[in-house]
């Protein structure tokens, strides 16, 4: 029993250390608004690819956040990088970044039309979200456009992935079962 409980408080011990020293992934929504114009066909029913940068009075603003995005409301991106989606040509990196306290980015890696038509453009796909002194955090997205490219909507949210905590915190469970189940096969033979 002394031999468990040791191996036990070793595990949890190792467990605590090793979670101190990882950053947190990162949590919550973001969401952005601002003008963007379809590039690669004769409008938005053609378009292949988007460009924010060629609008005139190009901006982007965040109009809401949760979790890590809490408390930036009303900031405005410093980037939003045009992108071609149909083909994709790969990652987009950054697609867009901005800095409030904290740098703040993401990487587009995959992006498929959910719809396209004269009045309006959907994206969906995913990527990564990044910030400073954050864990790099898979996440999903969606862009929402209107035709003529005079306004957009783009959200993100961290895709649920295991923790390394979670994961080691399980397999000390592990561990304590088979120990359990060694004794007690002991005792029987």
């Amino acid at each position: 029993m002394r031999r468990l409980l040791t191996l036990a408080l070793c595990g949890l011990g190792l467990l605590v250390l090793g979670s101190a020293a990882q950053a947190a992934p990162i949590a919550g929504e973001i969401h952005f608004a601002g003008l963007w114009a379809p590039t690669g066909g004769s409008g938005t029913a053609t378009a292949t690819g988007i460009s924010f940068s060629s609008v005139p009075s190009p901006f982007q603003i965040i109009l809401d956040g949760t979790g890590t995005y809490t408390g930036l409301t009303g900031t405005g991106t410093t980037l939003f990088n045009d992108f071609t989606f149909t083909p994709f040509g790969g990652s987009v990196a950054p697609l867009w970044s901005f800095t409030s306290g904290l740098t703040y980015s993401f990487e587009l890696t995959a992006v498929s039309p959910l719809y396209q038509n004269a009045t309006q453009l959907g994206l969906h796909g995913s990527g990564i979200l990044r910030a400073t002194g954050f864990d790099d955090t898979p996440a999903d997205w969606d862009f929402s456009g209107n035709a003529g490219g005079t306004r957009f909507s783009f959200s993100a949210d961290n895709v649920a992935v295991p923790e390394p905590t979670t994961v080691g915190l399980l397999g000390l469970g592990l561990v304590g079962l088979t120990a359990a189940g060694t004794k007690q096969a002991r005792r029987i033979a």
